[in-house]
């Protein structure tokens, strides 16, 4: 595959280190512009953790089970684990019936650091509903259950669950369900890959139901979509890039591990995935900002996400020491 330089690191204007990607933005009509390859089988990651709620959403078990829609947004998302999140979590639990054992993950800490560190100081121990996917794992159980199959089995590549949502990614990504590329999750749930280019499609499909084809699945994204426009806050948390992005109604946004993030404009009708080939995550919002800059799209929503994440690297002393630099622009087609 082929990678260009995406980002570059100065430290007193001597380049230290060079990020190499891909980037692609489609419309309607196809690949619109682009960065690299865009042919090469990529992992979604949770980048696809909107996509693999919906087959929840479609089956309304949310309200099936009386959940808020700030509760059933929680399903979409990788939460930092803040207060709010844990209470969220907590209360799909209780009115779901479903047990926080059941989950295949290991107890762990919050990716929030503030509050691991509190939880530490407090001697409180780990929990598996502090995992970002926590969230995306009760879907995967109601899921299951609705399903006739036991929970307890959920995570597991060759059930009727996990063949649902690899059937609702072929729906929404127009890749046949032979092509994609199923491995396992940082989660231990299944992980698809699928055509670099059909990432950004499935984001555009996200703000444009109309482009899917299933009427039925066009309704529970146009629903599950209203539910992260009002509780951005569950897709990741406060000040996270993805939230901001999200709180406007006319973007989404939500990152994979190691490097991968998606993002979509409703107003320009155009869907983006960008890859960060070394994994790392820095750059995530500073992918957002500088591809909607050669998009020539601009709003207050942008500008709070530059905001918040400043191009000066500023070492452990709090001192500017240096500077984040975007260096791609794209092949148009």
């Amino acid at each position: 595959m082929r990678t260009e330089p995406l980002f570059e690191e100065y430290r007193n204007n001597v380049l230290e280190c060079i990020h190499y990607g891909t980037v692609c933005v489609v419309d309607k009509k196809g690949i619109k512009a682009s960065v690299g390859d865009t042919d090469w089988l990529c992992y979604y990651r949770s980048s696809s953790k909107a996509i693999q709620a919906l087959p929840v959403i479609k089956r309304r078990l949310d309200v099936k089970y009386g959940l808020t829609k700030e509760e059933a947004a929680i399903f979409s998302g990788s939460h930092w684990g803040d207060p709010e999140h844990v209470h969220i979590l907590d209360s799909i639990l209780e009115k779901t019936g479903l047990r926080e054992e059941q989950m295949i993950m290991l107890p762990t800490y919050p990716s929030r650091m503030a509050e691991r560190d509190r939880l530490l100081r407090s001697n409180l121990p780990p929990r598996k509903v502090y995992h970002n996917c926590a969230g995306k794992h009760l879907g995967m159980m109601l899921l299951a259950r609705d399903l006739g199959e036991p929970v307890e089995n959920y995570w597991m590549k060759n059930t009727v669950t996990q063949h649902v949502i690899l059937e609702t990614i072929s729906k929404v990504t127009d890749v046949p369900q032979g092509d994609i590329k199923v491995g396992v999750d940082g989660c231990g749930v299944p992980v698809y890959a699928v055509p670099f280019h059909a990432i950004a499609s499935s984001y555009l499909k996200l703000l444009t139901p109309s482009l899917i084809a299933d009427d039925n699945l066009a309704e529970a994204v146009q629903r599950n979509i209203s539910m992260l426009h009002a509780y951005p806050h569950m897709v990741a948390g406060k000040d996270i890039v993805c939230s901001i992005l999200t709180a406007d109604d006319d973007l989404i946004g939500k990152s994979g591990a190691l490097g991968i993030y998606t993002m979509a404009i409703k107003s320009m009708g155009v869907g983006i995935v960008c890859k960060i080939m070394d994994g790392s995550h820095d750059e995530f919002a500073q992918c957002a900002i500088h591809v909607c800059k050669l998009l020539g799209y601009d709003s207050d929503t942008i500008k709070e996400v530059e905001k918040f994440y400043p191009l000066t690297i500023i070492n452990d002393n709090r001192e500017v020491v240096g500077d984040h630099r975007s260096v791609f622009s794209f092949q148009t087609i």
